[in-house]
């Protein structure tokens, strides 16, 4: 075997054959085998100790006075288990060396006399199954590292993603908050211009939300809908004082399309706002009807944006119920045929109502009257609470809230409401 390729480590022959050794040394010396020896046992235990990081193999003889072969390839299983161990042995002893194959855990066991290429191959093969193992440990060792690596990727690609949402959840509360702000300005504006409009706009926010929630529209879109409840109204800023103060119906032609645009003008008014954008759309949808027969764009059924039509069915609602008392149940059983609403929104409507118990009326508890800058939170009002003119702020048997009682007072300081005492209900006073 003349091409056998050089490996990189060395190989220990142990013999008390000196003869024997310096002929296996020149053997393998054209192969580029670097050639350890030793003659017993012990003198081999000796180079390991020095040289057995490099060796790849031992070839032990295995009759040899001290130490026999059996022992030293125990020895170097125990020491450096990575070494591959040969037992070579004469037919005499075979029987006593295959003994000894397992308890050194032996790769090969040869017999002499050997053929020089047959022991240039076992050699080659012995080195070669040295190498195997090394490589096959430093690809696990490479392989451990590589899985470490990619723990600590993952951990840290799992703290980034973690990082990057908080930023933008936060970026988005912070959106949020200003698309809040906007709003809340709005309606400011609209507090100060038709009061009593936008006491409406809040209820109508609240049961929208409702009946939005109810008809299976996710939370996040519940939020817009109440979002754009509280502004729908906000185009009536731009009307002109004669006019906002009229019934719509009874508005002469010119007057009463000037009011029908007041939804376009909302829009207007909010589409600068980017993130209002949507909203705004919802805005503009709100007076059409079902049947076709609305405003601004005549839409009809599911044309009419679902928030719009929320928002239509409850504004309507609670006009009914400011007429008709209670739960507008005439209104309500006509609507089926009106074709101003849209049919399954008012089986929503149906439920929402039946769901909620009928309050007892005001007028049949004791009433307590309470100066408006002495209500407190929790006070439910036994009457409405009404503007100079007539027009309805607050309904009664409505529960005070910080922010209501806030408001109350404003308007009260601006001359909106008057400043006379306010009729609560007396149970609830003297419970709190």
């Amino acid at each position: 075997m003349s091409n056998v390729a050089s490996p990189p480590a060395s190989v220990l022959f142990v013999d008390d054959d000196e003869a024997l050794l310096q002929a296996m040394t020149r053997l393998l010396r054209p192969d580029g085998i670097r050639v350890l020896t030793a003659s017993s046992g012990e003198r081999a235990l000796d180079v390991l100790e020095r040289e057995g990081a490099d060796v790849g193999a031992v070839i032990s003889d295995y009759m040899m006075p001290g130490m026999n072969g059996a022992d030293v390839l125990r020895a170097v299983r125990l020491r450096w288990p990575a070494a591959t161990r040969v037992l070579a042995t004469g037919n005499a002893d075979l029987v006593a060396a295959a003994r000894a194959v397992n308890e050194g855990q032996v790769s090969w066991l040869i017999t002499k006399p050997w053929e020089p290429d047959q022991f240039r191959r076992i050699v080659a093969e012995a080195l070669e199954a040295y190498r195997v193992l090394l490589e096959n440990r430093r690809l696990r060792e490479l392989a451990d590292q590589q899985a470490q690596r990619l723990e600590h990727w993952n951990q840290r690609l799992e703290e980034l993603v973690a990082e990057r949402t908080a930023e933008l959840e936060q970026a988005n509360a912070s959106l949020q908050r200003g698309l809040l702000d906007t709003v809340r300005i709005l309606l400011g504006f609209l507090e100060r211009r038709i009061p009593e409009r936008a006491v409406r706009c809040r209820e109508i926010a609240r049961l929208a939300g409702r009946l939005a929630e109810r008809a299976g529209v996710p939370p996040d879109t519940v939020r817009r809908v109440q979002v754009a409840a509280l502004v729908h109204d906000i185009g009536l800023m731009g009307l002109p004082d004669p006019i906002l103060r009229q019934n719509p119906e009874s508005l002469p032609p010119a007057s009463r399309l000037q009011w029908e645009q007041h939804p376009v003008v909302g829009q207007t008014m909010l589409s600068s706002v980017e993130q209002l954008i949507e909203i705004a759309t919802w805005i503009r949808h709100h007076h059409e009807r079902w049947d076709g027969r609305g405003y601004p764009d005549r839409l009809s059924g599911p044309a009419i944006p679902l928030p719009s039509r929320v928002i239509s069915l409850a504004d309507a609602y609670l006009d009914a119920v400011d007429r008709e008392g209670g739960t507008a149940k005439r209104w309500r059983s006509a609507q089926r045929a009106a074709g101003a609403h849209d049919p399954d929104l008012l089986e929503v409507l149906a439920a929402e109502v039946e769901r909620q118990a009928e309050p007892q009326p005001a007028a049949q508890q004791p009433v307590l009257p309470v100066p408006i800058d002495q209500l407190q939170p929790g006070m439910r009002l036994a009457e409405p609470i009404r503007t100079p003119t007539g027009a309805q702020l607050v309904k009664a048997g409505e529960v005070l809230s910080e922010e209501l009682i806030a408001r109350l007072q404003s308007l009260a300081s601006a001359g909106v409401v008057s400043g006379e005492p306010i009729p609560v209900i007396a149970q609830l006073v003297a419970g709190r």
